[in-house]
């Protein structure tokens, strides 16, 4: 063992040298609990589904055995370098350009792809969960991590606790059936906090996290609501003075801590009245001319995109195929800028994606 990497619910994760390979691994160990061995077990089986793939093609941090050690589970994989959160951490929350964003979103989408061919769920995706591989030698090249929330579509049970809050699906929060589109909002609110340097909805509670939700992209569709199992904790149904029809109305903050006990909290840095309002954000005044004209079009593409994954209903929400043919990813929305730095530098940073 060489040094402790972190620590979640599950166990820890210590940086370890491999005898007789010399290889440098990170092994996960997990709780001598029952529920963690059982969670264990599923995470092993999905990783063994996983490792029968090519894990550098499609971008999933590779697994390379299991064992026992006095009742603990451990898990072996490659070492990698730094999550996104740390890489935004240490760069002071600082925003990613787009042309950064890009080859992440790209590399993601991949994965993503291969998930759902094999009918798996992440359900844990977030900027912690997103490695950076090698960044001097690769930048930008980034693989998913940690399959210990993974579930097979097939086995999804519609109340289960799911997803970190910031990055959880207004399906997963209002108690409807999911599937593994969830992941695709997780990867629109990971690629939205890249670009502000911040989350995007970063609620305290579940109320918070559907009233911001809502704040930004408006009330999700009576069907939704009608049918989900949680929508009265949040939601009442109320008179609208001007038509005089019975209508779901979030409550209000009071409210909701009267009946919860739980307070509201306000912790965003942006407060948007509409997903298109995000183009506008850190537009930098030292770009001009055509330079700032295919910075303009790539953030209307990239807000575009980010639409359609934070789609609050998942039958509309775009699919990891679909996005990966979205003109944010394939620049064909910059062939007219070819001459740009903007363009040059953008086919630059997408060399590290695995085609």
């Amino acid at each position: 063992v060489l040094e402790f990497l972190g620590r979640g619910t599950f166990g820890q994760v210590v940086k370890c040298w491999k005898k007789g390979t010399n290889e440098l691994v990170a092994i996960k160990i997990l709780k001598d609990h029952p529920s963690y061995a059982r969670q264990g077990q599923i995470e092993i089986s999905i990783l063994a589904k996983l490792s029968a793939e090519n894990s550098e093609a499609y971008n999933f941090v590779r697994a390379i055995e299991c064992f026992q050690h006095k009742n603990h589970t451990c898990l072996v994989f490659e070492m990698l370098q730094q999550n996104l959160y740390d890489y935004l951490k240490q760069s002071k929350f600082n925003p990613l350009p787009l042309k950064h964003i890009r080859p992440i979103v790209q590399q993601v989408l991949v994965a993503l792809s291969k998930l759902r061919t094999l009918g798996l769920i992440h359900a844990d995706l977030k900027p912690e969960n997103i490695m950076l591989v090698d960044p001097d030698k690769q930048p930008f090249r980034v693989k998913v991590i940690d399959f210990g929330s993974a579930t097979h579509v097939s086995k999804v049970v519609c109340s289960t606790y799911l997803q970190s809050r910031y990055y959880r699906a207004p399906e997963v929060i209002l108690g409807l059936p999911f599937c593994e589109s969830i992941d695709m909002w997780s990867l629109g609110c990971v690629i939205a906090e890249l670009f502000l340097g911040w989350p995007l909805y970063p609620g305290s509670s579940e109320f918070d996290q559907i009233r911001y939700i809502i704040q930004t992209q408006g009330l999700p569709y009576d069907h939704l609501l009608n049918n989900a199992t949680k929508t009265s904790r949040f939601f009442k149904k109320a008179i609208n003075t001007h038509t005089g029809v019975l209508e779901w109305k979030l409550k209000n903050a009071n409210e909701h801590e009267r009946e919860t006990k739980i307070p509201s909290k306000e912790a965003r840095k942006y407060i948007f009245n509409s997903l298109d309002d995000i183009a506008q954000v850190n537009l930098s005044s030292s770009l001009t001319g055509n330079e700032r004209i295919a910075e303009k079009i790539d953030r209307y593409e990239f807000v575009s995109l980010l639409k359609r994954m934070l789609t609050i209903d998942q039958e509309k929400r775009i699919t990891p195929e679909e996005a990966l043919s979205h003109q944010f990813v394939t620049l064909s929305h910059l062939v007219d800028f070819a001459h740009s730095n903007v363009f040059k530098s953008s086919v630059k940073n997408m060399e590290i994606c695995c085609r």
